[in-house]
């Protein structure tokens, strides 16, 4: 019986587009930025790994949540599992906390902002969604 090629261990750019939703230019970009450090072949075309994968999709989980490049770039140098941040990286924590923090608020503005636009629209709170409690009060009509 045939067997069929084992795939490729390293993926091209359009491959690394395709298996991460982000585009090649976008790539290209996190590379500048530090996030990202593909390989080379020897005609000087990037190569990526399948751990490249991770790191694209937990560098848009990030981004997505606020965190700029910068901050990524600093975890990303500095953070591994099984670290003590505080201890073994202070700067590190510093930024996690601020980004923590600010998260938080964000998230309470979130909850502020749905449960104001329910009092708009008339639409109910679920029974696991936030409270209206500390949402401003409708603006009333000229």
């Amino acid at each position: 019986m045939p067997t069929s090629p084992s795939p490729s261990p390293t993926l091209r750019i359009g491959e690394m587009a395709e298996a991460t939703g982000v585009s090649e230019r976008l790539l290209r970009y996190y590379e500048s930025r530090g996030l990202l450090t593909p390989g080379r072949t020897a005609c000087g075309h990037r190569v990526y790994t399948r751990p490249d994968v991770a790191r694209v999709r937990l560098v848009r989980f990030l981004l997505d949540g606020g965190m700029s490049t910068k901050d990524i770039r600093f975890l990303l140098e500095c953070a591994h599992e099984g670290l003590d941040v505080a201890r073994e990286c202070p700067e590190l924590d510093a930024v996690l906390t601020r980004e923590f923090v600010r998260i938080g608020q964000e998230i309470e503005s979130l909850v502020l902002t749905r449960g104001y636009l329910a009092v708009l629209t008339g639409r109910p709170l679920t029974d696991t969604g936030p409270s209206r409690a500390g949402a401003p009060e409708p603006v009333p009509a000229p």
